[in-house]
């Protein structure tokens, strides 16, 4: 059975790898883990609060302002 080297495959397929990465940092995904992860958050919170209003106004506020963090970040990337 022939053991699996990364490094070899890295330098076999390096367009194949480069490519990957390049899909995997795209905006869309990271915009996805953000939403997904705000509504883990308020799962998590659903106990501890007792309004329905901050049930879904924490979440979104989450959402929101790393949502506005990760496009200053990319403007600011892209300037530099």
């Amino acid at each position: 059975m022939e053991t699996n080297n990364k490094k070899a495959i890295l330098d076999e397929h390096l367009e194949l790898a480069e490519e990957v990465l390049n899909i995997y940092s795209l905006k869309v995904f990271i915009i996805l883990d953000l939403f997904l992860f705000s509504i883990f958050f308020g799962i998590l919170l659903h106990p501890l609060m007792s309004s329905l209003w901050l049930n879904f106004l924490l979440p979104l506020l989450f959402f929101t302002t790393f949502t506005g963090l990760l496009q200053l970040l990319d403007i600011f990337l892209k300037k530099s």
